[in-house]
């Protein structure tokens, strides 16, 4: 068997996978019967399904970093169980069907790799993103132009998560060296963008109050970005961080947790945070 043969004919994990993939099909089928099938996933639309797009991708996320392959494994199948309801929803509403997604992935992976489909050629790493970069805006028919940095952010961005898109936005404008040096330079600008806050707040300028809220948060992804820190998991972090904190002071508060003053509550902070470390230690 030739080199350029080798990927063709499918191994034996690769045909149990095929079948198994047959299986999955039929089985979101059945989830989707409009007779049988389940109530809550009959209602389900593409709009509804975004909180759980978001969740489940936090949930892989949160699975790489804990370099836990089990999680990880089963995290790709909850996403991939995103992808099969939306394809069902598309194939309901005779929008599109799973075959066009996959479809369109193929000929998306081929297209934008000529040096490994069309003529075999080892190409650097700068090289292949160039390419990539350059078929994706032809595709989409949108010139890539130099002297526009912002409006092509502007079109990467227009249907992107806000976080992710302060994320784009950070690492392309610093690779034309509008960046930060240190993360000195970013508190202190924090600290600025804080004061103004505080500002907008005596004011009571609504507006003021809500943009200077996002220079902040603005300010803070680009902290996460600096220190390499995906923002997402680090929250979801904090968050059963905080839930697991409660939890110890509902334990002590019992019946009378709605009877508790804001400094009855300090104290019992500080005490599920001894406990828990004390715990961790």
């Amino acid at each position: 068997m030739s080199p350029n043969n080798k990927y063709k004919l499918p191994k034996k994990s690769d045909l149990e996978t095929m079948e198994s993939f047959k299986s999955l099909i039929s089985n979101v089928k059945s989830l989707k019967d409009k007779t049988w099938g389940c109530p809550w996933q009959k209602i389900q639309s593409h709009i509804s399904l975004i909180p759980f797009l978001h969740e489940e991708s936090s949930e892989f996320i949160d699975a790489i970093y804990e370099k836990n392959a089990d999680n990880i494994c089963e995290e790709l199948g909850d996403l991939l169980l995103q992808v099969m309801l939306h394809a069902e929803i598309g194939y309901e509403k005779k929008e599109f069907e799973l075959n066009d997604v996959i479809k369109n992935l193929n000929k998306k992976i081929i297209n934008r790799h000529p040096y490994i489909f069309n003529k075999k050629e080892k190409v650097s790493l700068q090289k292949s993103q160039q390419i990539w970069e350059n078929i994706k805006n032809a595709d989409k028919e949108v010139p890539l132009m130099e002297e526009s940095i912002s409006r092509n952010l502007n079109l990467k961005i227009k249907n992107l998560p806000p976080t992710v898109s302060t994320d784009k936005i950070t690492n392309v404008v610093k690779d034309y060296g509008f960046k930060w040096e240190s993360t000195d330079q970013i508190f202190e600008k924090l600290e600025e963008e804080i004061n103004e806050l505080k500002e907008a707040i005596k004011s009571k300028n609504d507006s003021e109050i809500k943009i200077e809220f996002g220079d902040i948060y603005f300010t803070l992804l680009n902290l996460s970005n600096f220190l390499k820190i995906n923002p997402e998991s680090a929250l979801q972090r904090t968050n059963k961080k905080f839930l697991d904190r409660f939890s110890i002071i509902e334990q002590h508060a019992g019946d009378n947790i709605r009877k508790q003053t804001p400094k009855d509550f300090q104290r019992l902070w500080q005490i599920a945070k001894e406990k828990l470390i004390r715990k961790n230690s």
